[in-house]
């Protein structure tokens, strides 16, 4: 009894998908069930599409205001539903768009979404971390810069005080003015200097922070002008894969399916993938060896994808971990002190005197006096600055899955190609009969060595068994 409950229920569901399916992909409904069946499946197809519109302009990496991603959203999902219930060829293409992503196309989609990807996260992460480790470069060195200030204000007071000491002797008028003039014209003034220098230091932050808010908006559109290429790409990938599904009867047309063995035992003929070129057994699920050797090129092509990205991620961690480790070695430089021994001396000698004694010269000023002053190497506001930023966790796991899955695509697009002809041929029944029929005729023409003629509604196709074609238009 399970085992038949069982059986029921699958044949139940397999016979609802079926009749989705059939109301879907049928130009006009054939009964009001199946128009029901196709405007519910277009409302969800609608909302679907304008919930995920919205989530994506007003989160994520787009960051559009969330009024006018909702408007977006809103517009988007009443035309998808009005056009996907009018246009048959319409609800078709968002059918194939699914096969799609799964084919070349959508693999260097994917390639190219990873480099850009990489592109907009690794360098600016690795010149934010430089700029971190340039700022406090800066805060290091403005208190060094400070502390040499601070010395320039150490010798003005040592030249003071030896002017004082040297006026208290009123017989050294002359040397008492020079030390002043010399006191005048080396005098430092450090409030201005140290005015001038914060001034610049702030000129530069400004020049930074602009820097970086352009790198975000060019990061943010950068955003914005991918999602907008992914859409137009899948949408025209798709529709361009339909135009030349229903005008070209050769295109893409390899595969042995039921339907066409049918056709070749009733003329008592049996068919084999084989008696094809490039022939594909479509009816099964194992690859042929020419499958496989066709699977190598897209491998090799996401491995070199693979190492370019993990190039630049290796440089951005490398970055990080230099600036990690640099940072906290220049703030934890010890302060030092500079000691300043002054040893002025003043001797007079007189030239009379020299005449009869021998030492002549006596030492009327002597100042010798010790300065100390300190080295600031690092400041406290210098760990308050910004630390290095890692790279984004979120973007590499998001590397990973989109590189596996390329990987994944690269084996699986033979069953994605056959997949995607198997919805076109849903869609479009009698083409499918069409290319069937130009199929078959080929490979009877090639078997015999002759020429075939085969006509249709717009064009006559005239093959040759050597696979040279040419057209001639009605």
């Amino acid at each position: 009894m399970g085992r038949n409950s069982a059986l029921k229920a699958r044949l139940c569901v397999r016979g609802v998908l079926e009749h989705l399916w059939d109301s879907f992909s049928r130009p006009v409904p054939h009964s009001r069930r199946e128009l029901l069946s196709l405007l519910l499946m277009c409302l969800l197809i609608a909302v679907v599409t304008a919930g995920l519109l919205f989530g994506w302009l007003s989160g994520g990496a787009l960051h559009y205001p969330a009024r006018w991603a909702g408007v977006a959203a809103c517009v988007c999902g009443v035309c998808v539903f009005l056009l996907t219930v009018l246009l048959h060829p319409l609800r078709c293409v968002l059918a194939v768009i699914l096969p799609t992503v799964g084919s070349s196309q959508g693999q260097r989609l994917l390639l190219s979404t990873c480099v850009l990807l990489t592109l907009l996260n690794a360098p600016p992460n690795m010149a934010n971390n430089v700029s971190t480790l340039t700022n406090t470069l800066k805060c290091t060195s403005e208190s060094v810069v400070d502390s040499l200030l601070n010395s320039s204000n150490m010798m003005n007071t040592v030249k003071e005080n030896l002017v004082a000491t040297a006026a208290a002797y009123k017989a050294m008028a002359s040397y008492v003015q020079s030390l002043r003039s010399f006191d005048h014209v080396t005098h430092v003034n450090v409030s201005m200097v140290t005015q001038r220098f914060r001034g610049a230091a702030g000129r530069l932050k400004e020049d930074f922070q602009q820097a970086q808010g352009q790198l975000g908006s060019l990061r943010l559109y950068s955003h914005r002008l991918l999602a907008a290429i992914l859409v137009l790409h899948l949408v025209w990938g798709a529709g361009r894969y339909l135009h030349s599904y229903m005008t070209a009867l050769d295109f893409d047309n390899v595969y042995v399916t039921p339907k066409l063995r049918q056709l070749a035992s009733e003329r008592g003929l049996t068919l084999t993938a084989g008696q094809l070129r490039n022939g594909v057994d479509a009816t099964g699920y194992r690859l042929s060896r020419q499958e496989l050797w066709e699977c190598v090129p897209p491998l090799v092509i996401v491995t070199l994808h693979l190492l370019l990205c993990v190039v630049l991620v290796a440089l951005d961690f490398l970055v990080y971990r230099l600036v990690s480790a640099g940072r906290p070695w220049l703030l934890d430089i010890p302060d030092t002190n500079i000691t300043l021994n002054v040893h002025y001396k003043v001797r007079v000698c007189v030239l009379a005197g020299c005449l009869l004694i021998r030492d002549c010269c006596s030492d009327d000023l002597v100042f010798q006096r010790v300065y100390r002053w300190p080295v600031h190497m690092g400041s406290d506001f210098c760990q308050t600055t910004a630390t290095a930023s890692a790279p984004d966790g979120g973007v590499l796991v998001l590397l990973v899955l989109l590189f596996l899955l390329s990987y994944a695509l690269a084996v699986m697009q033979v069953y994605v190609r056959r997949v995607r002809r198997a919805v076109a041929a849903s869609f479009y029944p009698r083409q499918e009969e069409r290319r069937n029929h130009f199929l078959l005729r080929k490979l009877l023409a090639k078997q015999r060595g002759g020429v075939f003629t085969i006509a249709t509604a717009e064009r006559v196709h005239v093959h040759h068994s050597n696979d040279r074609q040419g057209e001639q238009w009605n």
